[in-house]
Formats: structure tokens, C-alpha cells, sequence
């Protein structure tokens, strides 16, 4: 494989320090933006009077259904020195635009797909809080900014803390808008280094590194799961909605209005512009058919894997509480904080020096994605475990059913429904998935993920803007179903 001497020189220019650096500081700027981005929706849609709050809220969720590499991919296409903004509104030839891309691209791009995180966790735990804490000390004269930073915020720590390393470990694990943005991490450093020799050190250094760093912030993830909401007696009050004054409404309704710009309008459009010229030029809808199914393929059969392997470790779990069972919940929670990159890599050396055979394969795909995504499923399927009541068991004994016919006629029918929302999760995360794809797809298949990375690294953008929409219709309307009950009042 051959490289351009700029190549050679950035990888030459690379250390574990400076790599280290560069991945921790986009990871604080964006928990930190992200957080505040999400907070501030979060209390302008719960606890303000705002015409239609309710579609400021959805529309505020709906750039978690964007892949951070599609973020990526409008604004490098927007905003670089030769992008649509220096054609539309600058002049094409002036070199006063240097462009977005490196640090400031990577944390912009990041921060607007991933505060959606933040603003459905935290959204719901304030829906929850007990209004009389509030109105108490409002009657003691605290009033205003005191209110949120003295008795709110302080109630939703738990929730910040989660909703924020969540942010967190999806940053340690970004790899796409880190490429385009062309920002050194050690996800970048990581796939390039795949490239140039797959047996090297460094590949295996940098993935432990990165494997590290999120384990610990996975342990702290786990911390922030306790007392999750305010527990109060009785059943909460709900906070009555504060009218703003007319200077207050333009405020927030200009703050949506930048918000719902940046993190959907823009995007969308730009993939619209690149679609309709795409079309134009005599591009066929056809070229994108090939990923598409690829995605489909590969979607379809993580999600019942996931399922299928999920159910008898959901009723094991929920049935036995014991230290093994609990410490087995503590592994299977941490998979879903490694870095999907890094788990690629790991596969990529079993498979190479112990189990040649299955080396690039679609199984060794499908089981890389259920290895990170298994999580998700057995989260939703814990919580619908909930209505699978002991005396129902015990009932069921009593009438003579064995345990095979206890489960068929009473478990599964009643955790079937949550089951079904983690493998739509799954079905989600892995048609969205890029960086395990590209070191373990079988050679010659693609997704939709591949080709737009792929066309957008070469600047064929009309290319990836057909593959993009294409995603984004997919993921639209399983995403907003999931995401519905927190639109709930």
C-alpha cells in the first residue's frame, strides 16, 4: 500500500502523549458543551411556557438519529476552504477561509449529535422531581439563577454525571468525524496504523491505551446509575411551567432556532443539495442499492442474535442474585463501554493467529457488533423483567407447568415487548456502525456506513449524500419511536 509523504510525516509526528492529549481534551470540551446544550433544552421544555415546547423537544432529540460521521461529512462539505458556504457566500477565490476541520470541527460536529443524550436522560429525572422542594424554597426567598444551581441541579447530579460519560464514551469511540475533521486521536491512529502494517505495535499499544481509558470511565458511568432520581415519598408533584417575559421568549425561541439550525437544518439540507445535484449529474440511486442491503444483512441478523442470546441472560440475571451473577452483569455492562475500534482490533488478531478460518467472515462481524451492542438489549429486557412477578412463577408452578412452559406461556410473553425495543436498538447501532465494519467486513462487502465514510474521505459527496439520506430514513422513525416515551408529559 502506498502513502503520500504528508501521510508519512503525520504518522511519523505522532506520540502516546500527544495522542492522549488530543482524545482526553475533545473528550472534556464536548461532555462539557454537550451537558450544557442538553440541560438548557431540557429545562427550557419542562419547566418554561413555550408555544408547541413539545416539538422544540422533538426536534431538539432528532440529530441523535445523524451518525457523527454524517454530521461530519455536511459540515466538511459546507464549511471547508472550497465548501458550498465559500461558494454561496464568499468569494471562491478569496483564501481568507481556512475551513472547519481539526479540533474546533471535531468538537462542534460532536457536540451537536451527542447532546440528545444528555437531553433525554436528564429531561426525564426532571420530570420526575418533587415540585414542593422547589416551592419551598421558593417561599425562603431563593429565586431565579439560585433555584436551579442551589436545589435543582443539585437534585439531577446523578443523571448529569450518566447522561455526560455517556457523551464521553462515544467520543473515545468516535472514529468517523475525527477522520473527516482530520483531527489525531487515538482512533485515527489506530486505523491508520491498521493500514500501514496490521501485525504492528502500535496497533495493539494504542488499542490497549484506549481500552483503558474507557474502562475507567465506564466504572465511573456505572457510580452514576445509582440513585439515579430523587427519591420521594408519596407520588411527585409536578412543576407548574414559569411564563417568560416577551425578552425571555425571544431568547429561547432564538436559542432553538440556532440550536435546531446547526444540529438538523443544516445537515439535512446539505444532503438534500448534494442528493438533488447528485441527480442532476445523472447519478442512479441504484449505486447505493449494494450498501444498503449490506447494512439491512448485517442490522437483521445482530438484532436476533443479540435477542436470542439476551433472554437467557435476562431471566438468569433477574432470577439469581448472587455475587457470580452480579460480577457477571458488571462484564457484560462494561462491553458496552469498550471502544468499538478497539474490540475490531481484538478480533482482528484472534481471528488472524488462532482462528484463521473465520478470519474477515460475516459471522465474526455479527458477533463483533453483539459483543458491544448485547448490552443494549439486556438493559431493556431487565426492566420489562420487572413484570414477570415471583407469585406469577409460583402460580404457574403450582398449576404443574415445568419451567420450559413456565417461560413460553408467562416470561416471554411479558419481557417479549422490552426484548423488542433493545434489539431495535441493536438493529439501529449496527446499521449506524463504521469502525468494527471496516476491519472485519468480508472482503468486497459494504454498508452504508462504508460508503459514505469511503466517498466522503475522497470528497465525492454527491456519492455519500445518496448513501446518507438513505440511512438517516431508515434510523428516522425506529429512533423517534424509541425515543417517545420521553416526549410523554
Amino acid at each position: 500500500m502506498n502513502f503520500s509523504n504528508i501521510e508519512i510525516i503525520e504518522y511519523s509526528s505522532w506520540n502516546l502523549g500527544t495522542l492522549v492529549f488530543n482524545t482526553l481534551t475533545l473528550f472534556v470540551v464536548v461532555v462539557i458543551s454537550s451537558t450544557a446544550l442538553g440541560l438548557c433544552v431540557s429545562i427550557l421544555t419542562t419547566r418554561y411556557e413555550l408555544y408547541r415546547s413539545k416539538l422544540l423537544f422533538t426536534l431538539s432529540v432528532l440529530p441523535l438519529v445523524i451518525p457523527s460521521y454524517i454530521g461530519a461529512l455536511t459540515y466538511v462539505s459546507t464549511f471547508s476552504s472550497k465548501g458550498l458556504f465559500v461558494q454561496f457566500f464568499l468569494n471562491s477565490s478569496s483564501n481568507q477561509f481556512s475551513g472547519l476541520s481539526g479540533f474546533i470541527g471535531s468538537w462542534i460536529v460532536l457536540t451537536l449529535f451527542t447532546y440528545p443524550y444528555v437531553l433525554i436522560i436528564c429531561t426525564s429525572a426532571l420530570r420526575n422531581l418533587d415540585a414542593t422542594v422547589e416551592d419551598a424554597a421558593r417561599s425562603l426567598g431563593i429565586s431565579g439563577f439560585s433555584i436551579y444551581s442551589r436545589v435543582i441541579l443539585p437534585r439531577l447530579k446523578q443523571p448529569i454525571i450518566y447522561s455526560g460519560l455517556l457523551v464521553g464514551l462515544y467520543v473515545l469511540s468516535d472514529f468517523g468525524a475525527v477522520s473527516l475533521m482530520n483531527y489525531s486521536t487515538l482512533t485515527k491512529a489506530i486505523y491508520s496504523y491498521y493500514t500501514i502494517d496490521i501485525n504492528g505495535d502500535p496497533l495493539i499499544f494504542y488499542s490497549i491505551i484506549l481500552i483503558m481509558l474507557s474502562l475507567v470511565i465506564s466504572y465511573t458511568q456505572r457510580g452514576g446509575r445509582i440513585n439515579y432520581s430523587q427519591k420521594v415519598s408519596g407520588t411527585p408533584r409536578m412543576s407548574k411551567k414559569i411564563p417568560l417575559s416577551s425578552k425571555g421568549k425571544l431568547l429561547a425561541y432564538s436559542f432553538f432556532s440556532i440550536l435546531i439550525t446547526f444540529g438538523l437544518i443544516i445537515p439535512i439540507s446539505v444532503l438534500s443539495y448534494w442528493v438533488v445535484k447528485g441527480a442532476n449529474g445523472g447519478n442512479l440511486i441504484s449505486s447505493v442499492f449494494e450498501g444498503f442491503f449490506g447494512s439491512l444483512t448485517t442490522a437483521i441478523s445482530s438484532s436476533i442474535f443479540a435477542m436470542i442470546i439476551a433472554i437467557p441472560i435476562v431471566v438468569m440475571l433477574s432470577q439469581q442474585n448472587s455475587k457470580f451473577s452480579r460480577f457477571f452483569e458488571r462484564i457484560l455492562l462494561s462491553l458496552y463501554g469498550l471502544p468499538h475500534i478497539a474490540v475490531g482490533v481484538a478480533l482482528l488478531f484472534i481471528t488472524i493467529k488462532l482462528i484463521p478460518s473465520i478470519y474477515q467472515t460475516f459471522f465474526t462481524l455479527i458477533f463483533s457488533y453483539v459483543i458491544v451492542f448485547l448490552p443494549q438489549v439486556i438493559g431493556s429486557g431487565k426492566a420489562s423483567m420487572e413484570q414477570v412477578k415471583r407469585s406469577y412463577l409460583e402460580a404457574s408452578s403450582g398449576l404443574g407447568m415445568n419451567k420450559l412452559k413456565t417461560f413460553t406461556k408467562i416470561t416471554f410473553p411479558l419481557i417479549f415487548s422490552g426484548m423488542s425495543s433493545g434489539a431495535a436498538l441493536v438493529f439501529l447501532s449496527t446499521m449506524k456502525e463504521l469502525p468494527q465494519t471496516l476491519l472485519l467486513r468480508p472482503t468486497g462487502f459494504n454498508t452504508l456506513a462504508i460508503d459514505i465514510w469511503s466517498n466522503a474521505s475522497e470528497g465525492l459527496y454527491t456519492q455519500a449524500s445518496y448513501s446518507s439520506i438513505i440511512l438517516l430514513l431508515v434510523s428516522a422513525i425506529p429512533t423517534y419511536i424509541l425515543s417517545t416515551g420521553s416526549l410523554k408529559n
